[in-house]
């Protein structure tokens, strides 16, 4: 199965005392980042957040919204610095007094002020967080929902472009036999062309005309290439998508055509060669976005 590292996905989870809300965005990256954004007040929850984002969603770069409502006056939220509140509106309105700027300074800019409204406020209320955790597993859950549609449409990219690789590969191998028989015809016609002015020992023309065309021998490559193709589509296949094992194999990919390109010493196998180069790079643009 593959997943894509992009997706959206939002949960809702309320009681009589809170209503909780969160949104998650995903992004492709290497590893995993996780950016929370939530009220001061919510920090204490970081950690967790974290940990549960990390373990249900792998890989990518997530954004996380938490927005938490209450929705009674028995619940004690938060204790403002009003006196920290009020001394930071004093000093700000005579800097601006005695710079002579413009403009005001709004509650929604002092609230902000360091320690203005507390992060150290006490132990976690149970409720709290059972509904905060509640939300984010129901947002992680439509996230991968999404991420596995974005992931069919990159699945049949894949398999269509791994398919042409190896369409391509089943002609360099109808290909190769006919090659070496081609290049053998041309050292031969190049020494007949100098046997007249140079003395050649058949044995030891023999033995390096063995040695050359063994240089140039690609079944090995052609192998190994048909080896890693067959391995990408069962991990394609598999139950758990693993973008990391597809970029490294796609690597390994790179470097067999690179090697049957630079030993080929034929014009139609090297236009092969070039399709399975533009089908590779289309390859390796897709597996970058995969979980």
């Amino acid at each position: 199965m593959i997943l894509s590292m992009t997706g959206y996905g939002a949960g809702i989870a309320s009681s009589d005392s809170f209503r909780v809300t969160a949104e998650l965005k995903s992004l492709n990256s290497k590893y995993m980042e996780v950016t929370l954004k939530l009220p001061k007040v919510y920090l204490k929850y970081e950690h967790e957040i974290r940990s549960m984002l990390g373990k249900r969603l792998g890989r990518g770069k997530v954004v996380a919204l938490l927005n938490i409502e209450v929705l009674t006056d028995k619940v004690q939220r938060i204790n403002i610095n009003r006196s920290l509140a009020k001394s930071y509106l004093k000093e700000l309105n005579s800097i601006k007094d005695e710079l002579n700027l413009a403009g005001d300074i709004d509650l929604s800019f002092l609230v902000n002020m360091p320690e203005v409204i507390p992060t150290d406020i006490g132990e976690e209320n149970e409720e709290e967080w059972n509904l905060i955790r509640q939300a984010i597993e129901l947002a992680c859950e439509k996230l991968i929902s999404s991420r596995k549609v974005e992931g069919e449409a990159l699945n049949k990219d894949l398999t269509f472009h791994v398919d042409s690789i190896g369409s391509s590969l089943e002609k360099v191998v109808a290909l190769a036999p006919k090659r070496i028989e081609r290049v053998r015809e041309r050292v031969e016609k190049s020494l007949d062309d100098i046997r007249d002015k140079v003395e050649v020992d058949p044995n030891r023309f023999e033995q390096e005309l063995i040695f050359y065309l063994e240089k140039l021998d690609i079944n090995e490559e052609i192998v190994r290439l048909g080896q890693h193709l067959k391995y990408f589509k069962e991990i394609q296949e598999a139950p758990k998508s693993n973008g990391k094992k597809l970029q490294f194999l796609s690597q390994e990919m790179g470097r067999e055509i690179n090697t049957i390109g630079s030993k080929a010493n034929d014009a139609e196998i090297q236009r092969l060669v070039v399709n399975m180069k533009n089908d590779l790079e289309k390859i390796k643009e897709q597996v970058l976005n995969i979980v």
